[in-house]
């Protein structure tokens, strides 16, 4: 029967637990782990893996052709996001603008990753279109 995940499996994305008739066979664990692409057994002849479902599918289909038959089979976490999929969020323009720039009085503009050429200090700033005054944000 599928058990309630517990801290130890959260790497662990779907379990296949294999068992044989014959009672002297211990049963087969196959797991999936969150990254999509470890597969670790636990019985059997142990042979992990770095190739994630294709193995999966290749190893089930060794097993059951040995004879063994899934006894569970069942997804224990999610799997982790794809960092490449996972787009950054985007830096959106706090409260505050100025109505425009003290010095010169043109239209401000927000500069999420705004480079000071004096001090080389980096981060949000309101800049201006015209004299390009700026003013940090701190947060």
């Amino acid at each position: 029967m599928p058990t309630t995940p517990t801290p130890d499996d959260a790497h662990v994305q779907h379990q296949w637990i294999l068992t044989h008739p014959d009672t002297d066979r211990d049963d087969v664990h196959i797991e999936l782990w969150t990254d999509d692409y470890t597969v670790r057994v636990t019985g059997g002849d142990g042979e992990d893996s770095e190739e994630g479902r294709p193995a999966v599918e290749a190893l089930l289909t060794k097993y059951q052709s040995a004879g063994y038959r899934v006894a569970h089979d069942y997804p224990v976490n999610d799997p982790a996001p794809e960092p490449e999929n996972t787009p950054e969020p985007e830096l959106a323009e706090p409260d505050g603008r100025p109505d425009a720039c003290p010095e010169c009085g043109s239209p401000v503009e927000y500069e999420p990753t705004y480079t000071h050429p004096d001090t080389w200090g980096e981060g949000p700033a309101w800049l201006c279109t015209g004299c390009r005054w700026g003013r940090w944000i701190t947060a």
